[in-house]
């Protein structure tokens, strides 16, 4: 139908028509035209637009969603009612919200039931494949309350399926956006019997669930084993770290000691041609399907089970190696909004609008999901217990949660907690501007009222590496930090109201996928420095990062120096910036020993992971008498003993020995057996002795 000019339901009695400048008179008047009746529109408002003038309009009357109507004029110029604001108003919340989590596709061997959400669909058909090719479309029925639903008694295991779904005068073709199976690049979605995927062979690791007794590690399926320094076959696959080559991936990460692997995005992802993964590169942080592994990492991602098996695999092994997994999730925005199905099923629901009905785009990707919405809340819920449950995921990092709301925060925790009570919550709380009121956000300014959510802490970040945007150097880059500054942050940036409201909401890190790695940075920041003093001050920084309260964090190949060449931002750069070099590992294996070393050191003193304010009053001091003016000294109490830790960050020699009956037990790279009551010291550190209490 051609459309004279345009009209919205903005409201459930509020209708907002678009009108072209040369249609305009003095004797306007609307009717909603249905199949059956025809209804006056009374005129409220009139606003002068620059071509065109804007008529807000009442009606008298109930509008069924789901059916179909028209605007006409005096002069018989029509209009299709298309869906306006009325899906962002309270009461559409209210009437049409859905509380079980069993949207998508649900398979018995006997029957498959489709269920789809849309209040405002008028049609929609379910675009069924057989495996042997055959194609048949089959209506969904309305049920008046947003749920669509088909049931389809027949064994449809392996059959491929999408919808057609009409919401004004068109059908659109989509994905199912609560699909948990693909074919290669996302162009179908598959029925699986869950009950056929393999098995996990290993118990989730002992973990005590607090989270300050983790070490979290982050790495990429694909910068694992892409490099040539990589002895993987199956470079860039899940399958190609299951090859488990000795003293790399999964073996080198063992023997680190770490408690978690923080996989980067390992959901459905665009920007990379899943049928040829290594033509380009991405990070993953693009969601195409948030419930789909994501095809570019499995050897056949035309395979209904592989891709799922192939990275429940990978967690049991990890499980094996006593190292559980986090996820890193992107609930903040979606790749494309005009391809994702959302905005074909309701539009204008999913995403965030301001006062003026623009999209918001807060996220830096072109759109922001509106997580305050009773609906992104269910969906969210929806795909985050099925990724818990299918794969035994453990803790879940969120990317840009400063754009989520607190309500849901608060939720996805209490949540996760039910599934296992030893899993974490942790993401970005940067305070970004959008629409959200600001005591709604879940961000750093709101940890108080997050208190089991721990953040990632930019404050540690710059004051011990340096500025991520600016050129001030950092404690361990030999710049010039206040003892006091140290003292917060060395205590979890909980104490008076530092930053956070305990320590196990501070995730202490220097570096991570994103911005310039340590190395890179410290070329940027110290011209002058060379590589061994590169090193010296590595190894500062990673002792003040692993021993700190709080929950410490390393990006994969920071312990050895990794570089991205100087680039900052190297999410779709090749697998030559991205890829891990392990020949650098070998090259600093000193580093990585020490690194071993403080995370032994730490999980083997409580000391170091005390997860309240009221402990580390008691138990942690800095001591004003420290004599090495040049270094600063904190005095730990454990259960049966002290320990008396020096940091320094220069090059001036100076005696190191503290009071009392202490003996040298760290000596900056490595744990030692001596006697020796004092140390002198002229290099960049973290030194450590101990004595019984």
């Amino acid at each position: 139908m051609k459309n004279d000019f345009y009209s919205y339901l903005d409201g459930f009695n509020l209708i907002t028509i678009i009108l072209p400048n040369k249609l305009v008179s003095n004797n306007k008047s609307f009717n909603l035209k249905a199949l059956d009746y025809s209804i006056p529109l009374t005129i409220i408002k009139i606003e002068a637009l620059f071509k065109e003038t804007k008529y807000s309009c009442e009606i008298n009357e109930t509008i069924s969603l789901n059916e179909l109507y028209n605007i006409v004029d005096e002069s018989n110029n029509i209009s299709h009612l298309r869906v306006g604001k009325i899906v962002r108003t309270e009461m559409f919340d209210l009437m049409f919200a859905y509380d079980e989590l069993d949207l998508g596709c649900n398979y018995k061997s006997e029957k498959t039931v489709f269920k789809l959400w849309s209040p405002v669909a008028k049609e929609i058909e379910l675009e069924l494949i057989s495996k042997d090719g055959k194609k048949e479309f089959i209506d969904l029925k309305y049920n008046g309350s947003g749920l669509w639903e088909l049931k389809v008694n027949a064994d449809l295991e392996g059959y491929r399926y999408r919808y057609r779904v009409r919401i004004n005068e068109h059908f659109k073709t989509i994905t199912d956006p609560y699909g948990i199976s693909s074919n290669a690049n996302g162009e179908y979605n598959y029925i699986i019997d869950k009950n056929k995927l393999k098995a996990f062979k290993n118990p989730k690791p002992h973990f005590s669930g607090r989270a300050v007794d983790a070490v979290i590690y982050e790495a990429s399926i694909r910068d694992l084993t892409t490099s040539t320094s990589s002895r993987a076959i199956k470079k860039g696959k899940f399958s190609g770290l299951l090859e488990n080559n000795p003293g790399e991936g999964l073996d080198y990460i063992e023997d680190l000691g770490i408690t978690h692997l923080q996989l980067m995005p390992i959901f459905d992802f665009e920007g990379v041609d899943e049928l040829n993964p290594l033509k380009k590169y991405n990070w993953g942080y693009n969601p195409s399907q948030y419930n789909v592994v994501e095809g570019s990492y499995s050897d056949n991602p035309d395979d209904p089970y592989l891709r799922i098996n192939e990275l429940r695999e990978l967690v049991d092994v990890l499980h094996g190696k006593n190292i559980r997994v986090a996820m890193d999730v992107v609930y903040n925005h979606v790749y494309k909004m005009e391809t994702f199905p959302f905005d074909s099923l309701v539009p204008g629901y999913f995403y965030r609008y301001d006062e003026e009905g623009i999209k918001t785009a807060a996220s830096g990707c072109g759109n922001d999901l509106a997580t305050e919405r009773k609906m992104v809340h269910n969906f969210i819920i929806q795909s985050l217990t099925y990724w818990l449950e299918t794969f035994q995921i453990s803790a879940l990092r969120f990317d840009l949660m400063g754009l989520h709301d607190l309500e849901l925060m608060n939720k996805v925790e209490i949540i996760t907690k039910r599934i296992d009570e030893k899993a974490f919550i942790y993401g970005e709380g940067w305070n970004i501007g959008t629409i959200l009121p600001t005591k709604l956000r879940a961000n750093m300014e709101n940890a108080a009222l997050l208190p089991n959510i721990a953040f990632f802490n930019d404050v540690f970040r710059d004051k011990i590496k340096g500025g991520t945007f600016s050129l001030e150097k950092g404690y361990s880059l030999g710049g010039k930090i206040a003892k006091s500054e140290l003292y917060y942050l060395f205590t979890g940036s909980s104490l008076d109201n530092y930053k956070f409201f305990s320590p196990s909401q501070s995730i202490n890190y220097l570096e991570c996928h994103d911005n310039h790695t340590f190395y890179d940075r410290a070329k940027i920041l110290t011209k002058n420095l060379s590589e061994k003093e590169i090193k010296d001050y590595a190894r500062l920084g990673l002792s003040f990062t692993i021993l700190s309260q709080g929950i410490p964090f390393i990006h994969s190949g920071q312990e050895f120096l990794r570089t991205k060449k100087g680039v900052g931002n190297s999410y779709r750069d090749s697998d030559e910036i991205n890829a891990l070099n392990w020949d650098l590992k070998n090259e600093h294996l000193d580093l990585v020993e020490t690194v071993k070393t403080l995370i032994t050191i730490r999980k083997d003193y409580r000391v170091f992971r005390l997860s309240s304010n009221a402990q580390i009053k008691t138990q942690i001091k800095i001591n004003h008498q420290n004599k090495a003016k040049e270094s600063i000294n904190f005095i730990l109490t454990d259960l049966t003993k002290v320990f008396s830790l020096y940091f320094k960050n220069d090059y001036q020699e100076e005696l190191l020995a503290p009071e009392g009956n202490f003996k040298l037990y760290f000596d900056g790279e490595k744990k030692v057996k001596t006697n020796s009551k004092n140390l002198v010291v002229k290099t960049p550190g973290c030194y450590l002795f101990i004595k019984e209490r």
